[in-house]
């Protein structure tokens, strides 16, 4: 990609609404498999989490909200369950 494409890439989508954004990001999500850092839990163990399926990103108010496969969940997440401290 050349410099001048990279800048029109900006200002398309510096002008996107998030609306716009949240379909982009569906598409892009959509065809890349793609996980979410979630942080370091317990300490020095990096944590991520794939993408949801169903719904990887969406808007929560004007919040463009992304979602992992934990997001939508009753149950303990995996990596909380094994570092229970009694």
């Amino acid at each position: 990609m050349k410099e001048n494409e990279q800048i029109d890439l900006h200002d398309l989508v510096n002008k996107l609404n998030n609306e716009q954004i949240v379909f982009l990001l569906n598409i892009i999500f959509n065809n890349r498999p793609t996980e979410v850092y979630i942080g370091m839990f317990p300490e020095n163990i990096l944590q991520s989490a794939e993408l949801s399926k169903d719904t990887p990103v969406c808007l929560n108010g004007t919040v463009i909200q992304i979602n992992t496969e934990y997001s939508f969940t009753g149950e303990e997440l995996p990596f909380m369950e094994n570092n229970k401290t009694n």
